[in-house]
């Protein structure tokens, strides 16, 4: 290895999912002495992410393609392993979970994975016959599995661009203060009370509850309280996405002053419309802190209320409404059908590798 010479860099992505390429560097740019090249067909491991699944087959596009020695490579014994079904027993969460047992520690402590102690695992490995076997009928049921779950990120594009679409074609434009108003629902934080939390996902995926805390156990001396139908916005996040309206699920439920809290004014706005308002990526956009901000990246409740968006008369925000709630519902079902299908891989595999299959 020389300072000059470049490498092209490869990386192992978690939970089975496979090899990724780094930005190339120079011999220069790593105090690595050494680096590990990969071959196509060969496996290759993180010691330090592998109990999390980071293992996983070089494909041929990777052959050449380096890695550092925290990624020792493995080939396959000819005659003993057939590599389609090793590349479904290194994607097995069972089997994550036997160098999990092998990983000693605890989280950031949790010890690296020692390509003897991968070597050293007692798997099931039945005859190269039988191993084709099972590995063409897991051929055929993740490539459908695989499809579904590519139709469902495609079909999640084409919401997010009709959304984008319907939304854009609205001339009447207006600030989001006609519509919303701040509230002042607060109550005094008691030490002695309990009270249930509520925070906020980014990318516009909505309200989450916390553990409910003691009053004692927070240094804010007043919460917001929540109402079905109020909006709510993170400071903090609210430029990628952390903005959501309060279903009944929420209703009476608290936050901190970090998530300004805001009223609807339902004779310039319907909920259902500000609703997918609030989850499209152009308004987080126009809320991203630029200027002094920047640093702080905090998004203030007059930035938001002074925010330019589409806000036509009622009847057509009704229409819109509509039509986005409707393909949203579409999206979900196949956001249910993932999981269940997510559900079907692992007990294909379970099935596979206990003698079922």
């Amino acid at each position: 290895m020389t300072s000059e010479e470049v490498y092209r860099i490869a990386g192992v992505r978690g939970f089975g999912n496979g090899v990724f390429a780094r930005e190339q560097i120079t011999g220069g740019q790593t105090s690595y002495k050494v680096l590990h090249r990969m071959a196509g067909g060969q496996f290759v491991m993180s010691r330090l992410k592998a109990f999390e699944g980071a293992i996983a087959l070089v494909p041929d596009e990777f052959d050449g393609y380096f890695a550092s020695p925290e990624f020792p490579t493995f080939s396959l014994r000819e005659g003993v392993g057939e590599s389609r079904y090793v590349k479904h027993l290194f994607g097995w969460p069972a089997f994550w979970d036997m160098l999990k047992g092998e990983s000693k520690g605890i989280g950031a402590r949790r010890e690296r994975v020692s390509a003897e102690r991968l070597l050293a695992l007692q798997v099931p490995l039945p005859h190269l016959n039988e191993q084709r076997r099972i590995a063409d009928k897991l051929d055929a049921a993740m490539g459908s599995i695989t499809r579904v779950a590519q139709l469902k990120k495609e079909s999640d594009a084409l919401v997010q661009q009709h959304a984008d679409s319907l939304l854009r074609s609205v001339d009447q434009v207006a600030t989001l203060g006609s519509a919303l108003r701040v509230d002042q629902d607060f109550v005094d934080v008691s030490s002695d009370e309990k009270y249930a939390v509520t925070g906020i996902y980014s990318f516009g995926k909505g309200l989450i509850k916390r553990p409910v805390i003691q009053g004692s156990e927070t240094a804010y001396p007043r919460f917001a309280r929540l109402r079905k139908g109020q909006i709510v916005m993170s400071k903090l996040n609210a430029w990628e996405g952390a903005l959501a309206v309060v279903d009944e699920s929420f209703s009476g439920t608290y936050v901190s002053p970090e998530y300004p809290v805001f009223s609807l004014n339902t004779e310039t706005a319907h909920p259902a419309y500000i609703g997918h308002l609030l989850a499209w990526p152009e308004l987080w956009s126009r809320l991203t802190p630029r200027g002094s901000m920047v640093r702080r990246k905090r998004t203030t409740p007059a930035t938001l209320l002074s925010t330019e968006v589409p806000l036509p008369p009622l009847p057509e925000q009704r229409r819109i409404a509509e039509r986005l709630t409707l393909a949203r519902r579409v999206a979900e079902a196949g956001a249910r059908q993932v999981v269940d299908l997510e559900v079907l891989r692992k007990g294909l595999l379970d099935a596979a590798f206990s003698g079922r299959l």
